[in-house]
């Protein structure tokens, strides 16, 4: 237009400097001119923007005048944005209107937060070009118009590239989850979901028609979870079951929703992400079942320490446990009224009680023997003195094999040498007792025997004078004098017991015996079972073995009148070994010995024979086996049999 010099200066908001930065026929030097602050009142650049309409400055030469022009954003019309809202704010629309007053700092759009800008027109003409001077705002005024516009597009375009970025990144996000996310709109329509939900949510181009039924059925499950916490309004979390369209099982997921809310308030979607934890919730359910079966054992724990308790308290003698370094654990009150308190108050006696205990308990606990036992000499209050202890102790290892704990049971050599001195006074008792039993036969034996033998002879000598009706009354004689002729001779030869001490066979003394003895059983048609493995010799009498052998096996024949099975077995109680016992069982199936009998059956002249027997028989049995050193017990019920066991010492 024929201007001699025009340039452009802009307000930096962040500097709050004016700076020109387009120019025509302008030197740099001229151009520095215009560079100031936007306080500088004084520079007439600086009040044209200020005060928003231009202005016409005198310049440095008389000739010349400087035409100030404001560019600043603004438009007649509020933006799309603005319009959208309650209260419409645009600051182009403001800035047009002057409706409120001006402050370059706050150059700032309360709706879309966009920075506006503001610049200066500065135009050098002659004094004679002024009037032309309103065509130039006219068109500078034209030219602000449609550069706020471009100002505004490139506002758009920059945050639409931030949203394009933006979303990039969700999507980028939302891929790289391994949980399915499902972005919906207000009305529970999917918007956006990540590949993870697509696999329950979305069919693809060829499916089965139980795949098409599995994602319509985990849809329908979706949309009613999210109207059910859309309209609970708290619900933020819900469980849900899917239907696994590929494996067909169903999964357990954990829904969690956040609702999506608009610059305007108003809710526009909702975003949720759901969890898979079929696993957690199996691994919660065993833990819930490992936690109740744990709680079981500790109540069986619980009741087995307090039977262990109420053993230990009850036992009646001291009990010690100690740990791996042979310290004190758990303690009974008996051994605790010994060695003292842990850790209370303890006499000089108990302190002594403790160190023997402590020497003793940890040899034990540090040497390579699972059990020990020796004696423990300790003090007892209730005696005065002290006495001697059998201590006996084991270890208990854990599931390393190391020693864990250690056990030791004091017991009372008193009272165990009371008891064995009352058994050996009942031995000796009963020992005299026989003896003189053994003694008082013996000596009637010996009394009676010459009158009978002269008795015997004298009935010989009247058999030939016997009269026929006197038969009967003779034969009785004749049988009762030979059984009292029995009885004295089974009385002498217990008492005298003058047979020689040897080795014997106890299977060949076994098989002589039912060979003798065959005939009579066949006869009441008793079947005899032998069961005789070789056996080691047993030092003894022969005869008397065979004697006790004898007596059993008759009082079977007399027991099964109508037959029976008389069962005869031996046995080595150790085998492989020459110390050791062996067992001799001899058994019928007879009528059995009566409970009342049974008690006394061991003693004299007892018998279920009538008339028959003596009551000597298991007598004698009785004195051979014990002074053989064996032991003889027998079992026996009424109308079942009964059953005699006899153990005979290898080595006595």
């Amino acid at each position: 237009m024929g201007y001699h010099r025009v340039l452009v200066a802009r307000v930096d908001f962040e500097t709050s400097v004016v700076m020109p930065f387009a120019s025509l026929n302008c030197s740099k030097e001229y151009q520095q001119k215009f560079k100031t602050s936007l306080y500088a009142m004084e520079n007439p650049v600086v009040r044209a923007l200020h005060s928003l309409t231009p202005q016409i400055f005198p310049a440095e030469k008389g000739t010349s005048v400087l035409y100030c022009h404001p560019l600043l954003f603004r438009n007649k019309f509020g933006c799309w944005e603005a319009e959208r809202r309650p209260v419409a704010e645009c600051l182009a629309f403001d800035n047009a209107q002057l409706s409120r007053k001006l402050n370059l700092q706050d150059q700032v759009c309360g709706t879309c937060h966009m920075r506006a800008y503001a610049a200066v027109v500065v135009v050098e003409a002659r004094q004679s070009e002024t009037k032309q001077l309103a065509e130039v705002g006219t068109l500078i005024d034209l030219s602000n118009r449609y550069l706020s516009r471009l100002f505004k597009v490139e506002h758009y375009y920059n945050r639409m590239s931030d949203m394009e970025v933006t979303i990039g990144q969700m999507e980028t996000v939302l891929a790289s989850m391994t949980d399915p996310v499902v972005l919906t709109d207000t009305q529970h329509r999917v918007v956006m979901q990540n590949k993870v939900a697509e696999r329950f949510f979305k069919l693809p181009e060829e499916v089965s028609e139980g795949r098409v039924r599995a994602v319509e059925l985990n849809n329908l499950l979706f949309s009613t979870a999210l109207s059910s916490m859309s309209i609970s309004g708290s619900d933020t979390s819900r469980d849900m079951t899917l239907v696994d369209p590929v494996e067909g099982e169903e999964l357990l997921f954990e829904a969690v929703s956040a609702a999506t809310i608009g610059k305007n308030g108003r809710q526009t979607g909702m975003v949720t992400v759901m969890r898979n934890v079929t696993d957690l919730r199996r691994a919660d359910q065993e833990l819930r079942m490992n936690y109740e079966r744990l709680r079981a054992a500790e109540e069986l724990v619980r009741q087995d320490r307090d039977r262990l308790n109420v053993i230990v308290e009850n036992v009646g003698d001291p009990i010690v446990v100690c740990d791996n370094q042979a310290k004190i654990v758990l303690i009974d009150p008996l051994a605790q009224e010994l060695l003292g308190e842990k850790d209370g108050h303890r006499q000089s006696w108990q302190v002594q009680n403790q160190a023997r205990f402590d020497a003793y308990v940890s040899s034990f606990t540090f040497s390579f023997s699972d059990r020990a036992s020796g004696p423990l000499r300790l003090f007892q209050p209730e005696s005065g003195g002290e006495i001697d202890y059998d201590a006996r102790s084991g270890k208990i290892f854990d599931e390393r094999g190391m020693v864990a704990f250690s056990v030791t049971v004091l017991r009372d050599f008193t009272a165990v040498k009371k008891l064995e001195q009352l058994k050996l006074e009942q031995r000796m008792l009963e020992m005299e007792k026989f003896a003189a039993a053994g003694r008082l036969a013996g000596m009637i034996a010996h009394e009676v025997n010459n009158p009978m033998e002269a008795i015997k002879n004298c009935i010989y000598l009247l058999t030939e004078g016997i009269k026929p009706e006197s038969k009967p009354v003779y034969q009785i004689l004749k049988s009762e004098t030979e059984r009292v002729s029995r009885i004295v001779r089974q009385m002498l030869g217990l008492y005298r017991n003058t047979d020689q001490v040897g080795n014997v066979d106890v299977n060949a003394i076994v098989e002589d015996t039912i060979l003798l003895f065959s005939r009579q059983l066949e006869r009441v048609s008793i079947q005899v079972k032998t069961d005789l493995p070789p056996l080691p010799v047993v030092t003894g009498s022969a005869d008397q073995i065979r004697q006790v052998l004898s007596n059993l096996v008759v009082n079977a024949k007399d027991s099964m009148a109508s037959g029976g099975t008389l069962t005869v077995r031996t046995r080595q109680m150790v085998p492989g070994s020459v110390k050791g016992w062996v067992r001799i069982m001899v058994a019928d199936t007879g009528c059995g010995i009566p409970k009342h009998v049974l008690e006394n059956m061991f003693e004299p002249f007892i018998t279920t024979k009538g008339e028959r027997g003596t009551g000597l028989g298991l007598w004698i049995v009785k004195g051979i086996i014990e002074n053989h050193g064996g032991k003889l017990r027998v079992r026996s019920k009424p109308g079942r049999g009964t059953a005699f066991r006899i153990d005979l010492p290898v080595i006595r």
